[in-house]
């Protein structure tokens, strides 16, 4: 029979694990009451009902019921956390973990989306983005003050946000490079009028992207550099630059060098359709294999410095995507050979 301690704390992290799942959903649904209002004023001005007044009573209800409701539950939940034991409960670190990075991934994506529509000249499509973004990112302030409170932030999961935020901002960050890159090389390659996408000037696409970049680049340093996600050794940290900065960054280096000598020998063997056709998949190609050998190198340095295990994961990782590739470029060639005899 379980005993009497056994079935109290089994309780209590049932009772811990319900509350945190309560608050998320309802720190959820305030905010997204919030934006909806917030986009209303930014769009409509004062003229908050003009129309869609169903949309406007279900941000209303979201924003004034679910608002209070956790507020209330929040402050019941913060009281309790002067107790060690409840900061140390798997449900607290789970929570905060869960709404820093959600909270961190929309505000960043829809402040840079809303940034770079303004500078594609799209007067009034920035507005909705920046309603979400501007919630967003004080849901994000907000929990991240408290991951970080000196007598109630968790004692479990700590390191978990940092880790996690600083590979977001730099996928974020590489994914706006090779973009900018991208557009530049295919203008200078193709043309200014070739590389315009949908009447739009090749530079303002180039511009979107570098917003990106930019915007990456800044949540990777602030979580890497400022909040020292460099210093962590924990087993997260060290499967999280395997993953991403070896795996990940290999993987893009290794498939845009296959496409751009799968471009170059094209263009020496096979040139039966148009110049521009040709080369309209090497910008990117080529983009890709040049920012992806960066992060590659960088985060394959960093291995080498760490433990005897990273440096063997990140060898094995490295050996295991040349590997794939070989054997995917192999059966390619066999096939074609097949093909062609038969």
């Amino acid at each position: 029979m379980m005993s009497v301690d056994s079935a109290g704390s089994a309780q209590r992290t049932v009772r811990r694990l319900i509350t945190y799942l309560l608050l998320f959903a309802l720190v959820v649904i305030a905010a997204v009451g919030v934006i909806g209002l917030l986009e209303r004023l930014l769009v409509a001005g004062t003229a908050l009902a003009t129309a869609d007044v169903a949309g406007l009573a279900r941000s209303l209800a979201f924003a004034l019921i679910g608002g209070p409701l956790a507020a209330l539950l929040w402050w019941l939940v913060w009281r309790r956390l002067g107790d060690d034991t409840e900061r140390a409960s798997v449900g607290w670190g789970l929570y905060l973990t869960g709404m820093y990075v959600l909270s961190l991934v929309l505000a960043a994506s829809n402040l840079l989306s809303s940034l770079a529509t303004l500078v594609g000249g799209r007067s009034a499509q920035w507005r909705p983005s920046l309603a979400t973004g501007l919630v967003w990112a004080a849901v994000w302030v907000w929990h991240r003050w408290m991951s970080r409170h000196p007598r109630r932030r968790p004692l479990d999961l700590v390191e978990v946000p940092t880790v996690l935020g600083t590979y977001i901002g730099l996928v974020m960050g590489v994914s706006g490079a090779v973009g900018a890159l991208s557009t530049l090389l295919d203008a200078a390659l193709r043309g200014a009028a070739a590389a315009a996408t949908v009447g739009k000037p090749w530079w303002v696409s180039a511009l979107q992207s570098l917003v990106w970049a930019a915007g990456g680049g800044l949540l990777w340093w602030w979580h890497w550099k400022h909040d020292g996600g460099r210093l962590l050794r924990t087993g997260l940290a060290g499967i999280a630059l395997i993953a991403v900065g070896v795996l990940g960054a290999g993987a893009l280096t290794l498939g845009g060098a296959g496409v751009v000598l799968f471009v170059l020998l094209r263009l020496a063997f096979d040139r039966i359709e148009s110049m521009e056709l040709l080369l309209e998949p090497l910008a990117p190609a080529v983009a890709a294999a040049a920012i992806g050998s960066l992060v590659w190198v960088y985060h394959r340095g960093l291995a080498r410095g760490r433990s005897e295990a990273l440096r063997q994961g990140s060898r094995l990782v490295t050996s295991g995507v040349a590997l794939v590739a070989a054997a995917s470029a192999i059966g390619v060639i066999v096939n074609a050979a097949l093909a062609t005899a038969a």
